[in-house]
Protein backbone atom coordinates (compact mmCIF):
# COMPACT_ATOMS: atom_id res chain seq x y z
CA UNK A 1 0.00 0.00 0.00
CA UNK A 2 1.16 3.80 -0.75
CA UNK A 3 1.43 6.88 1.17
CA UNK A 4 -1.35 9.14 0.42
CA UNK A 5 -0.79 13.23 0.11
CA UNK A 6 -2.64 15.16 2.76
CA UNK A 7 -4.53 17.39 0.05
CA UNK A 8 -8.47 19.29 0.60
CA UNK A 9 -9.83 16.51 2.52
CA UNK A 10 -13.21 14.84 0.30
CA UNK A 11 -16.45 15.98 1.40
CA UNK A 12 -18.16 12.47 1.07
CA UNK A 13 -17.15 8.52 1.57
CA UNK A 14 -18.79 5.98 -0.26
CA UNK A 15 -19.73 2.95 1.82
CA UNK A 16 -20.86 0.03 0.58
CA UNK A 17 -23.60 -1.21 2.86
CA UNK A 18 -24.66 -4.09 0.87
CA UNK A 19 -22.70 -6.29 -1.26
CA UNK A 20 -24.25 -8.55 -4.38
CA UNK A 21 -27.41 -8.86 -2.39
CA UNK A 22 -30.57 -10.67 -4.30
CA UNK A 23 -32.65 -8.18 -2.38
CA UNK A 24 -33.79 -5.87 -0.10
CA UNK A 25 -36.12 -3.17 1.25
CA UNK A 26 -35.76 1.01 0.57
CA UNK A 27 -37.97 3.97 2.01
CA UNK A 28 -37.79 7.10 2.51
CA UNK A 29 -39.75 9.43 4.28
CA UNK A 30 -39.58 12.89 2.75
CA UNK A 31 -38.95 14.53 -0.78
CA UNK A 32 -36.38 12.89 -2.62
CA UNK A 33 -35.53 12.02 -6.28
CA UNK A 34 -34.86 8.82 -8.19
CA UNK A 35 -32.14 9.56 -10.97
CA UNK A 36 -29.75 7.54 -13.70
CA UNK A 37 -26.54 8.28 -11.93
CA UNK A 38 -24.17 8.09 -14.87
CA UNK A 39 -26.59 10.54 -16.90
CA UNK A 40 -27.59 12.47 -14.23
CA UNK A 41 -31.34 13.06 -15.71
CA UNK A 42 -34.07 12.46 -13.32
CA UNK A 43 -36.31 9.52 -13.68
CA UNK A 44 -38.94 10.80 -10.95
CA UNK A 45 -39.20 13.00 -8.06
CA UNK A 46 -41.99 12.22 -5.03
CA UNK A 47 -42.98 13.14 -1.91
CA UNK A 48 -42.77 9.67 0.07
CA UNK A 49 -41.23 6.35 -1.20
CA UNK A 50 -43.59 3.84 0.82
CA UNK A 51 -41.29 0.57 1.94
CA UNK A 52 -40.56 -1.01 -1.17
CA UNK A 53 -38.71 -4.12 -2.12
CA UNK A 54 -36.12 -3.55 -4.57
CA UNK A 55 -34.89 -6.84 -6.63
CA UNK A 56 -33.53 -8.16 -9.89
CA UNK A 57 -36.10 -8.81 -12.79
CA UNK A 58 -35.07 -9.79 -15.92
CA UNK A 59 -31.62 -8.24 -15.30
CA UNK A 60 -33.20 -4.99 -14.49
CA UNK A 61 -33.36 -3.23 -11.38
CA UNK A 62 -37.02 -3.04 -9.86
CA UNK A 63 -38.47 -1.14 -6.97
CA UNK A 64 -41.48 -1.54 -5.97
CA UNK A 65 -43.60 -1.88 -9.07
CA UNK A 66 -41.33 0.59 -10.93
CA UNK A 67 -38.67 -1.19 -13.59
CA UNK A 68 -35.62 1.14 -14.58
CA UNK A 69 -33.53 0.88 -17.25
CA UNK A 70 -30.39 2.13 -15.83
CA UNK A 71 -28.17 -0.09 -14.22
CA UNK A 72 -27.03 2.23 -11.64
CA UNK A 73 -30.33 4.48 -9.96
CA UNK A 74 -29.28 7.10 -7.74
CA UNK A 75 -31.76 7.56 -4.71
CA UNK A 76 -31.66 11.21 -3.16
CA UNK A 77 -33.44 12.20 -0.38
CA UNK A 78 -33.86 16.22 0.48
CA UNK A 79 -32.21 16.77 3.65
CA UNK A 80 -35.29 16.46 5.63
CA UNK A 81 -36.27 13.28 4.66
CA UNK A 82 -35.40 10.17 6.58
CA UNK A 83 -34.26 7.28 4.22
CA UNK A 84 -34.39 3.71 5.43
CA UNK A 85 -32.70 0.81 3.85
CA UNK A 86 -34.03 -2.68 5.54
CA UNK A 87 -33.70 -2.35 9.69
CA UNK A 88 -31.52 0.87 9.31
CA UNK A 89 -31.68 4.65 9.04
CA UNK A 90 -28.88 6.49 6.77
CA UNK A 91 -28.16 9.80 5.73
CA UNK A 92 -26.91 11.31 2.42
CA UNK A 93 -27.59 9.54 -0.82
CA UNK A 94 -27.94 5.79 -2.12
CA UNK A 95 -26.46 4.44 -5.18
CA UNK A 96 -27.58 1.02 -6.30
CA UNK A 97 -25.66 -0.45 -8.74
CA UNK A 98 -27.09 -3.30 -10.71
CA UNK A 99 -23.99 -5.97 -10.98
CA UNK A 100 -24.76 -7.35 -14.69
CA UNK A 101 -28.28 -8.85 -13.72
CA UNK A 102 -26.25 -11.00 -11.11
CA UNK A 103 -27.06 -9.24 -7.89
CA UNK A 104 -26.92 -5.79 -6.06
CA UNK A 105 -24.73 -3.87 -4.58
CA UNK A 106 -25.75 -0.73 -2.47
CA UNK A 107 -23.45 2.41 -1.70
CA UNK A 108 -24.45 4.87 0.60
CA UNK A 109 -22.96 8.80 -0.18
CA UNK A 110 -22.23 9.95 2.80
CA UNK A 111 -20.70 13.22 4.65
CA UNK A 112 -17.40 11.87 5.87
CA UNK A 113 -18.09 13.33 9.49
CA UNK A 114 -21.56 11.99 9.52
CA UNK A 115 -20.22 8.41 8.33
CA UNK A 116 -17.92 9.07 11.10
CA UNK A 117 -20.70 9.41 13.73
CA UNK A 118 -22.31 6.04 12.10
CA UNK A 119 -19.37 4.10 12.98
CA UNK A 120 -18.03 5.08 16.39
CA UNK A 121 -21.15 3.25 18.28
CA UNK A 122 -20.03 -0.03 16.57
CA UNK A 123 -16.01 0.38 17.85
CA UNK A 124 -16.22 1.70 20.91
CA UNK A 125 -18.66 1.99 23.73
CA UNK A 126 -20.55 5.61 24.26
CA UNK A 127 -20.37 5.21 27.49
CA UNK A 128 -16.20 5.10 27.40
CA UNK A 129 -14.23 8.51 28.77
CA UNK A 130 -15.01 11.20 25.98
CA UNK A 131 -10.66 11.00 25.38
CA UNK A 132 -10.89 7.30 24.32
CA UNK A 133 -13.94 8.30 21.71
CA UNK A 134 -12.34 11.37 20.55
CA UNK A 135 -8.80 9.03 19.87
CA UNK A 136 -10.65 6.53 18.34
CA UNK A 137 -12.92 9.64 15.95
CA UNK A 138 -9.50 10.53 14.60
CA UNK A 139 -8.05 7.01 13.88
CA UNK A 140 -11.77 6.64 12.07
CA UNK A 141 -11.04 10.03 10.24
CA UNK A 142 -7.29 8.61 9.46
CA UNK A 143 -8.41 6.03 7.85
CA UNK A 144 -11.15 7.01 6.08
CA UNK A 145 -9.31 9.28 4.19
CA UNK A 146 -6.56 7.22 3.37
CA UNK A 147 -8.88 4.63 1.85
CA UNK A 148 -11.14 7.00 -0.09
CA UNK A 149 -7.65 8.33 -1.90
CA UNK A 150 -6.14 4.32 -2.27
CA UNK A 151 -10.18 3.39 -3.90
CA UNK A 152 -11.01 6.43 -5.63
CA UNK A 153 -11.02 4.02 -9.00
CA UNK A 154 -13.92 1.18 -7.11
CA UNK A 155 -17.34 2.08 -6.87
CA UNK A 156 -16.97 2.86 -3.11
CA UNK A 157 -14.03 3.54 -0.59
CA UNK A 158 -14.89 1.40 2.50
CA UNK A 159 -16.89 -1.76 3.49
CA UNK A 160 -19.53 -0.99 6.53
CA UNK A 161 -18.45 -4.66 7.91
CA UNK A 162 -14.59 -5.52 10.52
CA UNK A 163 -12.60 -5.42 6.38
CA UNK A 164 -12.89 -1.59 7.16
CA UNK A 165 -14.86 -0.32 9.79
CA UNK A 166 -18.19 -0.90 10.89
CA UNK A 167 -20.85 1.47 9.96
CA UNK A 168 -24.40 1.50 10.96
CA UNK A 169 -25.65 4.63 9.12
CA UNK A 170 -27.81 7.35 11.50
CA UNK A 171 -29.49 4.16 13.46
CA UNK A 172 -26.55 3.75 14.84
CA UNK A 173 -25.18 7.54 16.27
CA UNK A 174 -25.00 8.35 19.88
CA UNK A 175 -24.84 11.96 22.29
CA UNK A 176 -21.27 11.54 23.12
CA UNK A 177 -19.92 9.82 20.32
CA UNK A 178 -21.17 12.44 17.99
CA UNK A 179 -19.81 15.16 20.37
CA UNK A 180 -16.11 13.91 20.12
CA UNK A 181 -16.87 13.69 16.16
CA UNK A 182 -17.43 17.53 16.62
CA UNK A 183 -14.64 17.95 19.01
CA UNK A 184 -11.69 16.50 16.92
CA UNK A 185 -13.24 17.79 13.60
CA UNK A 186 -10.99 17.61 10.69
CA UNK A 187 -8.05 16.15 12.87
CA UNK A 188 -6.26 13.49 11.49
CA UNK A 189 -2.65 11.37 11.72
CA UNK A 190 0.27 11.98 9.11
CA UNK A 191 3.38 10.79 9.07
CA UNK A 192 5.93 13.21 6.97
CA UNK A 193 2.90 14.93 5.65
CA UNK A 194 0.77 12.33 4.45
CA UNK A 195 -1.94 10.13 5.15
CA UNK A 196 -1.39 6.69 6.75
CA UNK A 197 -3.66 3.73 7.18
CA UNK A 198 -4.42 4.48 11.48
CA UNK A 199 -5.36 1.12 11.97
CA UNK A 200 -7.32 -0.19 15.38
CA UNK A 201 -7.32 -3.05 17.41
CA UNK A 202 -9.42 -4.65 20.47
CA UNK A 203 -6.73 -5.79 22.60
CA UNK A 204 -2.86 -5.94 21.91
CA UNK A 205 -2.08 -8.31 24.29
CA UNK A 206 0.56 -5.85 25.89
CA UNK A 207 2.34 -5.67 22.70
CA UNK A 208 1.20 -4.14 19.11
CA UNK A 209 2.21 -5.67 16.15
CA UNK A 210 4.49 -4.46 13.38
CA UNK A 211 2.04 -3.87 9.73
CA UNK A 212 4.82 -5.39 7.76
CA UNK A 213 3.58 -8.60 9.29
CA UNK A 214 0.54 -8.48 7.99
CA UNK A 215 0.07 -6.30 4.64
CA UNK A 216 2.96 -4.38 2.74
CA UNK A 217 2.97 -1.26 5.24
CA UNK A 218 6.52 -0.57 6.28
CA UNK A 219 5.93 3.10 8.23
CA UNK A 220 7.46 4.04 11.62
CA UNK A 221 3.87 4.84 13.02
CA UNK A 222 2.65 1.10 12.11
CA UNK A 223 6.16 -0.97 13.38
CA UNK A 224 4.68 -2.38 16.29
CA UNK A 225 6.35 -3.26 19.34
CA UNK A 226 4.85 -0.87 21.50
CA UNK A 227 4.57 -2.35 24.87
CA UNK A 228 0.91 -1.50 26.60
CA UNK A 229 0.48 -2.08 29.78
CA UNK A 230 -2.86 -0.26 29.72
CA UNK A 231 -4.57 -3.24 28.18
CA UNK A 232 -3.19 -6.14 30.62
CA UNK A 233 -6.41 -7.65 32.38
CA UNK A 234 -8.56 -5.32 29.91
CA UNK A 235 -11.37 -7.67 27.87
CA UNK A 236 -10.17 -10.44 25.84
CA UNK A 237 -6.79 -9.89 27.37
CA UNK A 238 -6.42 -13.69 28.36
CA UNK A 239 -8.55 -16.36 26.24
CA UNK A 240 -8.39 -20.11 25.67
CA UNK A 241 -9.79 -21.91 23.09
CA UNK A 242 -10.54 -25.34 22.32
CA UNK A 243 -10.68 -27.64 19.50
CA UNK A 244 -11.19 -31.09 18.46
CA UNK A 245 -8.33 -32.09 16.23
CA UNK A 246 -10.49 -33.64 13.60
CA UNK A 247 -12.21 -30.10 13.25
CA UNK A 248 -9.06 -28.08 12.44
CA UNK A 249 -8.13 -31.08 9.86
CA UNK A 250 -11.28 -30.58 8.18
CA UNK A 251 -11.26 -26.24 8.19
CA UNK A 252 -7.59 -27.14 6.97
CA UNK A 253 -8.61 -29.80 4.09
CA UNK A 254 -11.50 -27.21 3.11
CA UNK A 255 -9.16 -24.17 2.39
CA UNK A 256 -6.70 -26.49 0.28
CA UNK A 257 -4.11 -28.02 2.95
CA UNK A 258 -4.56 -31.43 2.63
CA UNK A 259 -3.13 -33.27 5.79
CA UNK A 260 -4.42 -36.26 7.43
CA UNK A 261 -5.09 -36.90 11.32
CA UNK A 262 -3.25 -34.66 12.71
CA UNK A 263 -0.69 -35.34 15.79
CA UNK A 264 0.72 -32.06 16.62
CA UNK A 265 0.78 -28.45 16.21
CA UNK A 266 3.53 -26.89 16.98
CA UNK A 267 5.18 -23.04 16.67
CA UNK A 268 7.57 -23.14 14.01
CA UNK A 269 8.86 -19.33 14.63
CA UNK A 270 7.44 -16.26 16.23
CA UNK A 271 7.77 -12.68 15.07
CA UNK A 272 9.43 -9.51 17.45
CA UNK A 273 5.79 -8.99 18.98
CA UNK A 274 6.00 -12.48 20.23
CA UNK A 275 3.11 -13.36 17.97
CA UNK A 276 3.10 -16.74 16.08
CA UNK A 277 4.46 -16.42 12.83
CA UNK A 278 4.87 -20.09 11.58
CA UNK A 279 3.46 -22.95 12.94
CA UNK A 280 4.12 -26.74 11.55
CA UNK A 281 0.62 -29.29 11.54
CA UNK A 282 2.02 -32.90 11.73
CA UNK A 283 -0.16 -35.88 10.85
CA UNK A 284 0.19 -39.66 12.32
CA UNK A 285 1.16 -40.99 9.29
CA UNK A 286 4.08 -38.27 9.51
CA UNK A 287 3.59 -35.91 6.43
CA UNK A 288 3.78 -32.24 7.25
CA UNK A 289 2.44 -28.73 6.48
CA UNK A 290 3.70 -25.69 7.18
CA UNK A 291 1.58 -22.83 7.57
CA UNK A 292 2.30 -18.90 8.46
CA UNK A 293 -0.16 -18.15 11.40
CA UNK A 294 -2.49 -15.28 9.88
CA UNK A 295 -3.66 -17.90 7.30
CA UNK A 296 -4.08 -20.60 10.47
CA UNK A 297 -6.15 -17.82 11.94
CA UNK A 298 -8.44 -17.00 9.23
CA UNK A 299 -9.34 -20.67 8.62
CA UNK A 300 -10.26 -21.25 12.17
CA UNK A 301 -12.08 -17.68 12.29
CA UNK A 302 -10.48 -14.17 13.75
CA UNK A 303 -12.91 -14.68 16.47
CA UNK A 304 -12.46 -17.87 17.58
CA UNK A 305 -8.75 -17.66 17.71
CA UNK A 306 -8.69 -14.12 18.62
CA UNK A 307 -5.26 -13.17 17.91
CA UNK A 308 -1.76 -14.63 16.74
CA UNK A 309 -0.17 -14.23 20.39
CA UNK A 310 -0.83 -17.53 21.75
CA UNK A 311 0.65 -20.72 23.02
CA UNK A 312 -0.27 -24.18 22.22
CA UNK A 313 -0.97 -27.09 24.17
CA UNK A 314 -1.47 -30.50 22.89
CA UNK A 315 -4.05 -32.83 24.42
CA UNK A 316 -4.83 -35.94 23.06
CA UNK A 317 -7.20 -35.60 20.49
CA UNK A 318 -8.02 -32.04 21.29
CA UNK A 319 -5.89 -28.73 21.76
CA UNK A 320 -6.15 -25.54 23.65
CA UNK A 321 -5.18 -22.53 22.51
CA UNK A 322 -3.86 -20.02 25.30
CA UNK A 323 -3.47 -16.64 24.16
CA UNK A 324 -3.68 -12.98 24.72
CA UNK A 325 -5.52 -10.13 22.96
CA UNK A 326 -8.48 -9.63 20.20
CA UNK A 327 -7.28 -8.48 17.09
CA UNK A 328 -4.79 -8.26 14.55
CA UNK A 329 -2.90 -5.85 17.16
CA UNK A 330 -1.58 -3.04 14.49
CA UNK A 331 -1.59 0.59 15.81
CA UNK A 332 -4.16 1.62 18.69
CA UNK A 333 -5.28 -0.51 21.38
CA UNK A 334 -8.97 0.40 21.93
CA UNK A 335 -8.61 -1.36 25.54
CA UNK A 336 -5.46 0.34 26.16
CA UNK A 337 -7.21 3.55 24.78
CA UNK A 338 -9.61 3.09 27.50
CA UNK A 339 -7.41 2.63 30.24
CA UNK A 340 -5.29 5.49 29.25
CA UNK A 341 -7.94 7.97 29.44
CA UNK A 342 -8.92 6.50 33.03
CA UNK A 343 -5.69 7.16 33.96
CA UNK A 344 -5.97 10.92 32.49
CA UNK A 345 -4.39 11.18 29.16
CA UNK A 346 -5.86 12.84 26.76
CA UNK A 347 -6.60 11.53 23.31
CA UNK A 348 -3.69 13.17 21.86
CA UNK A 349 -1.54 11.57 24.04
CA UNK A 350 -2.90 8.45 23.50
CA UNK A 351 -2.87 8.42 19.58
CA UNK A 352 0.93 9.78 19.70
CA UNK A 353 1.81 6.91 22.17
CA UNK A 354 -0.15 3.84 19.96
CA UNK A 355 1.35 5.65 16.61
CA UNK A 356 4.83 6.52 17.32
CA UNK A 357 6.54 9.06 15.01
CA UNK A 358 2.67 10.66 13.61
CA UNK A 359 1.83 14.15 14.31
CA UNK A 360 -1.74 15.63 14.48
CA UNK A 361 -2.51 17.88 11.97
CA UNK A 362 -6.07 19.59 11.44
CA UNK A 363 -7.28 19.57 8.08
CA UNK A 364 -9.15 22.33 5.89
CA UNK A 365 -12.17 21.68 3.86
CA UNK A 366 -13.68 18.76 5.87
CA UNK A 367 -17.21 19.81 6.27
Amino acid sequence: MADTAVTAAPKLIRVAVLREVDHFTIGVNGRHSIMDYNSGKKVSVGIRLRPSLVALEHGKIKIGDNLYEDQRVLIEPRKDATLRINNSHFRGDILIINNSGASLTVVNFVELEQYIWGVLYHEVSDKWPLEAIKAQAVATRTYALYAIAKYASRDYDVTNDVYSQVYGGKTSERYRTNLAVRRTKGEVLTYRGKIFPAFFHANSGGMTEDANELWDISLPPLKGCVESPFSVNSPHYRWTRNFRLKDIQDKLNERGHKIGVIQEIAVLERNKSGRVKRLQITARDGKTDIIDGKTFRDILGPNVLKSNLYEVNMMGWYVDFVGRGWGHGVGMCQWGAYNMARARYNYKQILLYYYPGAELERQDGID
